[in-house]
């Protein structure tokens, strides 16, 4: 066999380690069927699903929250018009305790049945005692949100605000007097008393991960989120060491020899 066709085994059999360790497996819970806004739940969820494909994640759509979670490492549920019922706040609960990594998109006050109910959840899980109120829609993206995709602020369109970020951290906020407030908060693994290793994140603004308003801005802090929830709860991600590429290479290779010598 020449030094070639060694070399181009020992590259291609890397790239698939690579990819292999690369993905994640991903539930995105639309709500599509109920959604006040089709077109909105659409964008979101066509941009969300190919942002996450193009960082080699294993995405699937699900209209509605399925019974079992188990075969999940994230869940990005966009349902911003529709509250989490008591049921799936339980079930939201098990999946952290198990150490997933959830995003819960809220909103405005329009939906405050929604918001309540992130509100609610974060508060059963020891996140602090949070409330909701309005701010303005400029806000300063806070590290580690602001990076590796560079954001330093977001204009959300119309979006609502956590008045405090309980045993969390900003993920964006602004100054209102003498109070700091937010639209967005995360609480990554160590953050939760009632579920240490998993990490939950919130926005309470749909548009900004449509991929259409304040760009690059909104497009690269949902990049950032992604990363974020990643590596607080997947930290297989990491493309293998290369000792290990090169262990797959001679596999591939020993393979394929072993073929030849049977033929």
């Amino acid at each position: 066999m020449t030094s070639f066709k060694v070399k181009s085994i020992v590259a291609v059999a890397a790239l698939a380690a690579a990819a292999s360790a690369s993905a994640g497996e991903i539930l995105i819970v639309s709500g599509l069927s109920g959604s006040s806004e089709i077109s909105t739940t659409t964008e979101v969820l066509d941009n969300l699903k190919s942002l996450h494909t193009a960082v080699g994640n294993n995405v699937t759509v699900s209209d509605l929250l399925p019974a079992d979670l188990s075969g999940f490492k994230q869940v990005w549920d966009i349902r911003f018009d529709q509250a989490l019922n008591a049921a799936a706040q339980s079930e939201y609960t098990s999946f952290l305790q198990a150490g997933g990594g959830l995003f819960l998109m809220g909103e405005n006050a329009g939906f405050m049945s929604r918001n309540d109910s992130i509100l609610s959840l974060i508060s059963s899980l020891g996140g602090g005692t949070i409330g909701f109120t309005t701010c303005d829609s400029y806000q300063v993206v806070n590290a580690p949100f602001n990076g590796p995709n560079a954001v330093s602020a977001v204009g959300f369109l119309a979006p609502g605000c956590f008045d405090s970020n309980g045993t969390g951290q900003w993920i964006s906020s602004t100054p209102s007097g003498g109070n700091i407030l937010g639209s967005g908060i995360a609480f990554g693994v160590g953050s939760l008393s009632g579920a240490m290793t998993g990490a939950l994140t919130s926005i309470l603004d749909v548009n900004f991960m449509q991929g259409v308003f304040d760009q690059p801005a909104s497009q690269n802090l949902t990049k950032n989120l992604i990363g974020f929830v990643g590596g607080q709860v997947d930290p297989v991600n990491p493309v293998p060491e290369p000792g290990t590429l090169m262990l797959a290479g001679l596999a591939a290779v020993g393979a394929l020899a072993s073929r030849r010598k049977a033929a």
